[in-house]
């Protein structure tokens, strides 16, 4: 019973802490400035790379959430907006909602980047998959915001340690009929055919994924050398 206490008291703490680092991040630039908002991001890293696994997936439910927040670009946060969302607010509590979504760094776009290459650092295959997660909702809307976050996603798995990373780019790049989404992907891939001998993973495996790197990396090049 003491032991379990304990376990619960820790976790009280650590999602005390994930949200004051997370709050840290969002509230740059207006509330908090870079230096904080570079030591919120490198604690974030700490936390998900030395913890335990309940630990990990609350900070990825929690930079989901942040990151999901795009789908409020196309809207004006305004009074009216607030209060259609929360009828029995107090009128200054909704002002100071629309406050914070104009001031908020995840209500931005380059917010929103920099929380999907905080996505890079995290060891596993967990985070990779939260990035195609976001990537599959960015290409179900054609528009500016959205191809910056899909280039943004891409870049971000050429980045990625995680072989599902890999794997899911050799996929998008294999299915795709968008020439530039190919040539962003390509570029990631290049990533990848640098450092796939230094990932741990099956012999076997690996040697197939080789492979596919190859025959892409090969037909993309010779068709831009020729096209």
């Amino acid at each position: 019973m003491k032991k379990e206490k304990k376990s619960g008291k820790t976790m009280d703490s650590l999602v005390k802490e994930i949200e004051k680092n997370i709050f840290s991040i969002r509230f740059y630039p207006v509330a908090v400035n870079k230096e904080s908002k570079d030591d919120a991001i490198a604690n974030i890293k700490r936390i998900y790379n030395e913890g335990n696994e309940t630990g990990r997936q609350l900070l990825l439910y929690m930079i989901h959430e942040n990151i999901s927040e795009f789908m409020e670009f196309k809207i004006a946060h305004t009074f009216e907006f607030m209060k259609a969302r929360n009828p029995r607010a107090e009128p200054s509590q909704l002002r100071m909602d629309v406050y914070k979504k104009m001031f908020n760094y995840n209500t931005s776009i380059e917010g929103i980047i920099e929380l999907l290459d905080v996505l890079t650092e995290f060891e596993g295959d967990d985070a990779a998959k939260l990035l195609t997660y976001h990537y599959s909702r960015f290409c179900t809307m054609e528009s500016e915001t959205n191809i910056v976050l899909r280039n943004a996603v891409i870049e971000a798995l050429g980045k990625s340690k995680s072989p599902y990373a890999l794997t899911s780019l050799l996929e998008y790049a294999r299915n795709t009929d968008n020439e530039k989404t190919v040539q962003r992907i390509v570029s990631s891939l290049s990533e990848w055919n640098e450092k796939l001998d230094k990932t741990k993973m099956p012999a076997a495996e690996k040697k197939n994924l080789k492979k596919r790197l190859k025959d892409i990396l090969t037909k993309e090049l010779r068709v831009s050398h020729y096209g």
